[in-house]
């Protein structure tokens, strides 16, 4: 779920074709973590105040105990978007994937055969803005092997991006209509 989120809320994203072996390095927008961080101290302020509230005066405590609560809660949301990522190393000479999902305190690194891979999904999304987001991805049966290679903005679909991967990964591509 976190990683769902971290992609769909990612910087633009490509991965390199020119590199042996090809990278990608997915990142969130920074930033959603400077407002998550910055709510949780804002609510650390107020989790502080409640807190010598419930010091002084009876009746206080439960507003100070949710308070800090939601502050923790929220700065911990903060923290795992600043630095969550997904990385992906493709090398196409040995025909492994490998897919790396972390955050604070938690890493899962996973290889996997490139002869596994079904194909490269483009897959289009508007926002509220009516603005078109394209992405480009690796696709496997298993959806948490899926590794995202491009994803930008864009008012067209990136056709040429899309069989410039299809062709260095040497796999087909796959209509994903979303």
């Amino acid at each position: 779920m976190i990683f769902r989120f971290l992609l769909d809320h990612s910087e633009p994203f490509a991965l390199d074709l020119d590199t042996t072996p090809m990278r990608v390095s997915v990142r969130p927008q920074i930033i959603m973590g400077f407002i998550a961080l910055g709510l949780g101290k804002g609510g650390l302020f107020m989790s502080t105040f409640l807190a010598a509230m419930a010091w002084s005066e009876e009746g206080w405590l439960s507003y100070a105990v949710t308070c800090s609560t939601v502050t923790l809660a929220v700065m911990a949301f903060g923290y795992i978007v600043t630095f969550g990522r997904i990385e992906g190393c493709l090398d196409a000479d040995d025909g492994t994937v490998r897919l790396v999902n972390r955050f604070p305190f938690y890493r899962r690194t996973t290889c996997e055969a490139l002869a596994n891979y079904q194909g490269i999904t483009l897959t289009s999304q508007q926002d509220r803005n009516r603005r078109i987001t394209h992405t480009l991805m690796l696709t496997h049966a298993n959806d948490k092997l899926n590794v995202p290679l491009w994803r930008r903005r864009w008012p067209e679909p990136p056709i040429d991006e899309w069989t410039a991967y299809a062709e260095a990964l040497g796999v087909a591509r796959l209509d994903g209509s979303s």
